[in-house]
């Protein structure tokens, strides 16, 4: 397994992370989708993921879509107030203005608050959604009358056509080609995280075998037109962390959501489907579903 270099040296991200990350992160039975190896490796090439270790702590500093570097809360429960100022005074000594990013609530409230050196903030942007997984599953309802009738419309136009099954290696290639039909049509330098989220999704195609990740998708007339990936993220929670499809096939995106769900992973009373970053539509589609709260996530700095 291999080793964390001693703060404040930083290594990147390896596969051979996997087991040691699981292990960490399972420790803490995480809400935040971060705290999850797959999104750490995922992203490792976009966000610039680094580890380190300091007072028996996993320390992870990354940078975000606009190059703004931060860190994330600091992994254990050894001399946690110690090693925040640590971290701080790090970024302070690059001249970076010092910031944790994604500090999940429970961090905030144990750590933050009533701590007269920091000042803490709200990150809507960076919140995740959390649904009940059986109201994906089933549709059922008022709320989400509008989605089950595009699941029934996929249904009756394309249901004898189509066929969900779980991602295998002998399906990986044509679901790369389906993300990269995806990023054609929606990738564009003006929202970096569309072409992020697509180098993270083919990332892990590639590895899928050494990942710990499921994958469903959906044939239509033997092609791929929708992808799923998600994974436990807590005894409770599932983390879904890609989820595309064709648009052109209505209801297409309610099937692969519902279906990917109901047969791997109906034992999970939640659902998270990960943040918005902010972006319209994404935020419109996410609320549309009806999640059952948000994991609220924060930004701390030092005061002043």
């Amino acid at each position: 397994m291999p080793t964390l270099p001693e703060f404040p040296e930083f290594r990147p991200v390896i596969l051979d992370d996997k087991q040691f990350l699981e292990d960490t992160f399972r420790k803490v039975q995480p809400e935040a989708s971060e705290l999850n190896f797959t999104n750490i490796f995922m992203f490792s090439h976009i966000h610039r993921y680094r580890l380190s270790g300091l007072n028996g702590n996993l320390v992870i500093r990354a940078r975000s879509y606009t190059e703004e570097p931060y860190f994330l809360p600091p992994v254990g429960d050894s001399k946690i107030p110690e090693t925040l100022d640590a971290m701080m005074a790090y970024m302070s000594g690059k001249g970076e203005r010092p910031c944790i990013a994604l500090a999940w609530k429970w961090f905030v409230v144990s750590y933050i608050e009533g701590n007269g050196r920091y000042v803490y903030e709200p990150d809507r942007d960076g919140s995740d959604y959390l649904y009940r997984t059986q109201d994906l599953i089933g549709l059922a309802g008022r709320k989400f009358h509008d989605k089950k009738n595009l699941l029934n419309r996929f249904l009756r136009e394309y249901g004898k056509y189509s066929e969900y099954r779980r991602l295998t290696p002998d399906l990986v290639q044509q679901a790369i080609d389906m993300t990269d039909r995806w990023c054609h049509e929606k990738c564009t330098e003006d929202v970096p995280s569309t072409l992020g989220e697509t180098e993270a999704t083919i990332n892990a195609l590639m590895n899928l075998e050494r990942l710990s990740t499921t994958g469903g998708v959906v044939l239509i007339n033997g092609v791929v037109q929708a992808l799923a990936l998600g994974e436990e993220l807590n005894r409770e929670t599932v983390v879904v962390h890609v989820e595309k499809a064709n648009a052109e096939y209505a209801g297409l995106y309610q099937f692969i959501s519902s279906t990917f769900l109901a047969k791997e992973f109906p034992g999970y009373a939640y659902t998270n489907r990960e943040q918005d970053l902010g972006e319209p539509n994404l935020r419109k589609s996410k609320i549309s579903y009806n999640p059952v709260r948000m994991i609220e996530k924060y930004k701390v700095w030092p005061k002043g």
